[in-house]
C-alpha cells in the first residue's frame, strides 16, 4: 500500500477491500485444498509460500472458473421457446 500514490480516499479504499477480498478467497481455497487432499501434502505449504502459488495461479483458476460456469449458465440461460409469440409482444408494439 505505501507504494500506491494517491491521495484519492475512494482507491485507497479499493485497494483495502481487494486485499481483504484476496485474503478470503485464498483462505477458502487452501481450505477446500486442504479438506480434499486425502494425503495432506498441500499442509506443508507455508503461508508465503501459499500466497506464491495463489498469485500465480489464480488468473488462470479464475479463468477456469469462469468458462465452466459460462458454459453451465450459457446452456441453463437457452429459451427453449425463443420463437414463441410472447403474450405481451402486442401489448408494448
Amino acid at each position: 500500500m505505501d507504494v500506491v500514490e494517491t491521495t484519492n480516499v475512494q482507491v485507497i479504499e479499493a485497494f483495502i477491500w481487494i486485499s481483504i477480498l484476496t485474503m478470503i478467497v485464498s483462505r477458502e481455497i487452501y481450505n477446500i485444498a486442504i479438506m480434499i487432499n486425502p494425503d495432506r501434502q498441500i499442509a506443508r505449504f507455508t503461508q508465503m509460500r501459499w500466497c506464491n502459488v495463489f498469485v500465480e495461479s489464480s488468473p488462470d483458476f479464475l479463468s477456469d472458473i469462469i468458462k465452466t460456469k459460462f458454459e453451465v449458465y450459457g446452456s441453463q440461460a437457452l429459451d427453449p421457446h425463443v420463437n414463441r409469440e410472447r403474450f405481451r409482444d402486442n401489448l408494448w408494439a
